[in-house]
């Protein structure tokens, strides 16, 4: 029986977030057994998820930074 990653007792927000990332998972796999059969919209998804990535490590980051500098002058 496969398991059900998506339930009904989820959020909107989190059903968005689960589907994103088992697609992202499923496009990078298909990249890398068949990368010429992917379409133009998927490899686009995989361009804006490489964004993202690189946008929110920037911002985790700078929350780090944050931290010591308060630690530091706390």
């Amino acid at each position: 029986m496969p398991y059900a990653v998506v339930n009904p007792s989820m959020t909107e927000q989190e059903r968005h977030i689960i589907i994103s990332v088992w697609n992202d998972m499923t496009l990078r796999k298909k990249l890398e057994d068949n990368p010429y059969s992917l379409t133009h919209d998927e490899l686009s998804a995989l361009k804006n998820n490489d964004r993202l990535d690189i946008e929110l490590k920037g911002l985790q980051n700078d929350v780090s930074v944050k931290n010591v500098f308060t630690k530091i002058r706390g």
